[in-house]
């Protein structure tokens, strides 16, 4: 009944869960402007009855699997409503093709929106007559050859992605002359050199610039400077060397997320970033030196990995943080108290540094502190109540000493714990069952433990990475690992549900924070070394190895 309305205008139908294929009856709506199916599950070209579909101006396939080839596709628009067509959405529709020069036709076009396809060739030099165009996405696809600088003409632009190409050569001022509009560039993944005049001021004032993977170094871009009103700024893997200007950080400070990971910075950062809005900062692999920064209260994510830092400030402060990976640096000392404080903090990374002594014991004072509207109750219930909400707590390879930590008591919501490779002494204690039921992996490798295992330890019902190995305890094996439910368990990979426990622990702990890039860990097996990634919701392992144990 639907393709009796011969009046309709404007047809929405987007995420409408429809499949098949598109009806020829479709051509009956000869007074459409405006056909939007994206977010089905639509297969097949579209019908060649559109012809008649003089008056379309917007025209919405994205994410259904169109197939064929991209001519064919603008074949089928109908010829003419071509120069009139404003919108063309063609967003993963699984379309192929090796040639854009269809644009020449499409000159009223406001927007273009080919991502995520299959589509080849080169960005053609016509791009430029294209006067209207405000919103022009082609990435994500396999385009190769050099970006023509005719895209600089572009006065109207407003957004403009290429990322996720092939495309290669030189982008010059040229590229951004008439682009005064510029709000959103992404330029990542390609083989692009960014060259530029040290003293050229860009037309334009972005609100989110993607580089990565692009050459914008040695020297870092002065005009970025300008780019005050940034909210999103992608230059890792872009061939920076040297320290970061002072001005980086106030000219970003209303930015939110931050990445320049993967280049070769060096030198301190400032002490106190407090001043800045930043929600997700990642400084990873590059040569930083110094103390770990007070942080805004903003922050929620730092990556500051693989860099050469010593230390914290005096009185370190992220009281909004959640993910944190500070894993192989040089960092000495101890963990500040103020970890106490961090009620949201859900991840921490400090493994590969130079941290000794003992972890800080969060005691009812410091929690107190990160709440003040406690009352007076018991002090039992009052620890209960300050308990933190880590899940996932990395240490190993550092020289931490003392008995198993009684910081872990305040946290039981803990997954993943690994305290392997440091000097831990004594007893493990009876409450781990208790304080961490939720436990699926402990990993407590070549330390200096001792005496018994103790049964309660088999009350972890949710564990299935058991290592123990490399210590020195002693005794009989507890006769009831059978106890150890989650390891008798035979489900298989593809049926875990989300309410499995290691699958719910992983997704928050490991993929909150994905782009943490200390996403896996080494095991030692029958001898070999082996790393594990995605993979380690399908390990199962109990490792009692190199000990006295009968």
């Amino acid at each position: 009944w639907f393709w009796d309305i011969t009046s309709l205008k404007r047809l929405h139908l987007r995420g409408c869960e429809l499949s098949g294929t598109f009806p020829d009856e479709l051509g009956n709506l000869t007074l459409l402007e405006t056909f939007d199916v994206q977010g089905n599950n639509i297969q097949g070209m579209i019908p060649a009855t559109l012809k008649n579909m003089c008056n379309l101006r917007s025209l919405g396939l994205s994410f259904n699997n169109i197939g064929g080839g991209i001519t064919e596709v603008i074949d089928r628009i109908p010829n003419c409503s071509r120069k009139n067509l404003q919108e063309l959405a063609l967003m993963d529709a699984n379309i192929t093709g090796t040639t854009l020069q269809f644009v020449t036709n499409l000159t009223s076009l406001y927007v273009l929106n080919v991502h995520g396809n299959q589509l080849s060739g080169s960005v053609p030099v016509e791009i430029g007559t294209l006067a209207n165009l405000t919103y022009l996405n082609l990435g994500n696809n396999t385009l190769s050859g050099s970006v023509p600088a005719e895209i600089g003409t572009l006065t109207s632009l407003t957004h403009l992605y290429l990322g996720r190409n092939n495309l290669s050569g030189l982008i010059s001022e040229d590229h951004f002359a008439g682009l005064m509009n510029l709000e959103s560039l992404d330029l990542s993944s390609n083989n692009l050199d960014v060259i530029v005049d040290s003293h050229w001021m860009p037309p334009f004032n972005l609100e989110s610039a993607w580089f990565s993977s692009c050459h914008l170094g040695p020297q870092f871009p002065k005009w970025l400077r300008w780019q005050k009103s940034t909210k999103i700024l992608h230059i890792s893997n872009t061939g920076l060397v040297g320290k970061i200007p002072y001005w980086f950080w106030t000219t970003f400070s209303d930015a939110t997320y931050l990445d320049i990971s993967l280049n070769h910075l060096s030198g301190n950062l400032p002490l106190n970033l407090e001043f800045m809005s930043v929600i997700k900062l990642l400084m990873q692999s590059n040569l930083l030196t110094g103390l770990i920064p007070k942080l805004s209260r903003t922050t929620e994510i730092l990556d500051i990995s693989r860099n050469s830092l010593n230390g914290f400030v005096p009185n370190f402060q992220a009281p909004q943080l959640r993910a944190a990976a500070l894993f192989s640096n040089s960092i000495t000392g101890t963990i500040p108290k103020t970890i106490c404080r961090m009620q949201k903090l859900r991840v921490l990374d400090l493994s590969n540094n130079l941290l000794s002594k003992e972890l800080p014991d969060c005691g009812i004072k410091e929690l107190k502190q990160g709440n003040p509207s406690s009352n007076n109750s018991s002090k039992v219930r009052s620890l209960r109540y300050f308990s933190l909400r880590i899940t996932s707590f990395l240490l190993s390879n550092n020289s931490f000493s003392s008995g198993f930590p009684l910081f872990l008591r305040q946290c039981p919501r803990l997954v993943f714990l690994d305290l392997t490779q440091n000097k831990f002494t004594g007893e493990l204690p009876g409450w781990i069952s208790e304080a961490m039921p939720g436990l699926v992996m402990l990993r407590l490798r070549s330390n200096k433990f001792s005496g018994h295992i103790p049964v309660e330890i088999m009350g972890l019902q949710d564990v299935r990475i058991l290592d123990l190995s490399n210590n020195n305890f002693s005794g009989a094996i507890p006769k009831c690992l059978e106890k150890l439910k989650a390891l008798t368990h035979t489900s298989t990979s593809n049926n875990m549900s989300f309410d499995n426990p290691f699958e719910e622990g992983y997704r928050s702990s490991m993929s909150m924070s994905s782009s943490l890039s200390n996403d896996s860990f080494l095991v030692v097996i029958k001898g070999q070394l082996l790393e594990y990634r995605e993979n380690t919701l399908y390990l199962m392992s109990i490792d009692l190895s190199c000990n006295s144990l009968i």
